[in-house]
């Protein structure tokens, strides 16, 4: 149930009790809706909501505010009028859900100020809080202004006299008998439940389905005057309604329309209606940031793919490599039959099983050995730039790997607080941006792998949890890579990248991996760091290992200080 007229009805007898002579000692902005007031009254302390959300419009006593946001102007000029103020009426306008708080303000100077009333009204879209002046109804101020361009019924704005809303002809649940409720619903025995809606003050949706759906077993007048008794404080019984772990309602009286939600119990309605918008606020946050994450995953898996496109291209014209090799052996061949100032020449392709004439293009200012020459130079560079899109490729599938861990993980996160460390973590892999807080990012921080380039100009890369560590040995790794760990100590895995399948990895270029080991390391305070390295083909991951974990073979030691190498790739 919302926070419709039998709510406020409920609430208002315990918010007498709880504020009724009490001094209002602070007023805060909880967000762009909702203020918070700080009461005191003797020993005690309480808070009073006041929220005109499109959605969630309220009035009612919370256990504490929640984080506040800069003040707004009318959270300004209500501390101005009301601060220090005393609370001496709180009532319900008639059935409606406006409730009026009446506040006699202090004042140094000698002549005391006039009586003000905060006035919140919950109507959804045109939920407001009002300040007036209660000598004359006169409006001070407004969350919302409402000129006669909005509303032809009535102005909100400083200076006019405040009315209250159209008021809708509709009978009054208390002093309804059973001939008069009979002839409401036009004797009928089943009525739907807008009909009720629309006829009887103070009832919502909630209320009104409720009479329908006990109306089924009990018949419809027995079925309202079992709902209409929770109408007296004395007998409701507040409750807080959760179906499959979502919010459903804040109740006085137990839901039939509900069958399969659970309920908890609360002492008073104020704790019943606390407890619910908080389990609603939950929700939305927890829905927004989960839209969040999934909208960056999302994104990086296209950037992703669009990377992967884009590389298989370049892996298509690098695959033309043995053309080029094939064009400057054919030249070689038949340096005999080519003379220089040829644009081309047709020579029998003997490298194919067709044994066809292919067309190879020349240039008529060099001989036709140095054209030779420049198909073999155009050999090398595309084999080289192969090699190094295989590499490319190798990365981007590992990167991909841990961005379908991290949808994985997003799928079956449920609770706030683990999307809150998953945001870190994708802060982390470089999917969401950080907070700047006036400082500038270092290059190379993102990504699932931190990369580094040594003096020698090998590519070394340093894992940032157990999963990269996990993906860092089984995609990027090969078998000639140079792997690190500190030895028996927790840390990040190293690789040091080895295209070239070089036999020996440079000196200088393996004490600065070491280095980036020990300081990725939970010895990196230390001074005289152990660090293990080996060629990766001998690092196993075992089956069923915990991430992070392997077994390594044919290792040696170096003694390094942990330090990061100015140069990151």
């Amino acid at each position: 149930m919302s926070f419709d007229s039998l709510a406020l009805r409920l609430v208002v007898p315990e918010l007498r009790d709880a504020l009724l002579g009490g001094t209002i000692r602070h007023i805060e902005q909880a967000n762009a809706h909702t203020f918070s007031f700080k009461v005191g009254r003797a020993a005690e302390t309480h808070w009073l909501t006041l929220s005109a959300h499109s959605l969630h419009a309220r009035a009612h006593l919370i256990e504490k505010p929640p984080p506040g946001q800069k003040q707004s102007y009318l959270a300004d000029f209500l501390t101005t009028h009301l601060r220090r103020g005393t609370i001496t009426a709180i009532e319900q306008l008639g059935w409606d859900r406006i409730l009026k708080i009446t506040v006699q303000p202090v004042s140094d100077d000698p002549i005391q100020p006039s009586p003000k009333a905060v006035i919140v009204e919950c109507m959804g879209k045109y939920s407001n809080i009002i300040l007036i002046d209660t000598v004359d109804d006169r409006i001070l101020e407004s969350f919302k202004r409402i000129d006669e361009t909005m509303s032809r019924h009535r102005e909100i704005l400083p200076g006019e006299t405040y009315i209250l809303p159209p008021q809708q002809e509709k009978s009054n649940p208390l002093t309804l008998n059973e001939a008069s409720f009979t002839e409401l619903v036009g004797g009928q025995t089943q009525v739907s439940w807008r009909q009720l809606f629309n006829k009887i003050d103070g009832f919502g949706p909630t209320l009104a389905k409720e009479i329908v759906a006990r109306a089924a077993n009990t018949g419809l007048w027995d079925a309202y005057q079992q709902v209409i008794a929770y109408f007296d404080p004395e007998r409701m019984s507040p409750q807080l309604l959760m179906d499959d772990g979502e919010p459903v309602a804040a109740s006085p009286l137990p839901l039939h329309q509900f069958p399969q939600a659970s309920s908890q119990a609360f002492g008073t309605m104020n704790e019943a209606l606390a407890a619910y918008y908080d389990a609603i606020t939950l929700k939305e946050q927890t829905d927004s940031e989960r839209r969040a994450l999934t909208q960056a995953l999302k994104k990086q898996e296209n950037l992703l793919q669009r990377k992967a496109d884009g590389l298989c291209a370049d892996l298509e014209r690098a695959e033309r490599s043995e053309d080029y090799r094939i064009q400057g052996e054919l030249l070689l061949a038949n340096l005999h039959a080519i003379t220089r100032g040829q644009k081309q020449v047709e020579l029998q392709n003997y490298y194919s099983p067709e044994l066809e004439m292919l067309s190879i293009p020349l240039n008529p200012e060099r001989t036709p050995s140095e054209n030779a020459q420049d198909y073999f130079k155009k050999y090398t560079k595309a084999k080289r730039g192969r090699s190094r899109i295989l590499q490319l490729i190798s990365d981007l599938e590992a990167e991909q790997e841990m961005l379908r861990l991290c949808v994985s993980k997003l799928e079956n996160a449920e609770a706030l607080e683990v999307l809150q460390r998953l945001r870190s973590e994708f802060v982390t892999n470089g999917y969401i941006k950080a907070p700047q807080h006036g400082k500038q990012k270092q290059n190379g921080s993102q990504g699932p792998y931190r990369i580094y380039t040594s003096t020698n100009g090998f590519q070394i890369y340093v894992g940032r949890n157990s999963q990269s560590n996990d993906l860092l040995l089984r995609q990027i790794a090969k078998p000639r890579d140079m792997w690190l760990h500190a030895k028996q100590i927790h840390g990040s895995h190293v690789i040091i990248r080895n295209p070239e399948n070089r036999q020996d990895i440079p000196m200088p270029t393996l004490l600065q991996a070491a280095q980036l080991a020990a300081y990725y390391s939970k010895a990196h305070h230390a001074s005289n760091v152990p660090v293990d390295y080996t060629w990766a083909r001998y690092v196993v991951k075992r089956k069923g290992n915990v991430a992070g974990y392997v077994h390594y073979t044919r290792e040696k030691t170096l003694y390094v200080e942990p330090a990061v190498p100015r140069s990151k790739a």
